[in-house]
């Protein structure tokens, strides 16, 4: 079963002295944000359920999640 960026960043993070080059290569480039930023254009992730959000102007901000109301996101699909 695949497991969200958010769970994936957990797990590494809680094992001491563990670190995997591929999973840091994600973390090192997924933004996380947060509902009401304005991060920029682009598509953003919804970090509970999934769901995609795009932003088409760079100054708009970011709306909570419309299929679950979750408030952080990430601009990478996990």
């Amino acid at each position: 079963m695949p497991i969200s960026i958010g769970e994936m960043i957990n797990r590494h993070s809680s094992q001491e002295g563990y670190t995997d080059p591929t999973i840091s290569k994600i973390i090192w480039r997924t933004k996380m944000v947060t509902a009401g930023q304005k991060p920029g254009t682009g598509f953003y992730f919804c970090v509970q359920c999934g769901h995609r959000v795009y932003l088409e102007i760079g100054t708009d901000r970011l709306p909570p999640c419309t299929k679950c109301l979750g408030n952080q996101f990430n601009n990478k699909n996990a």
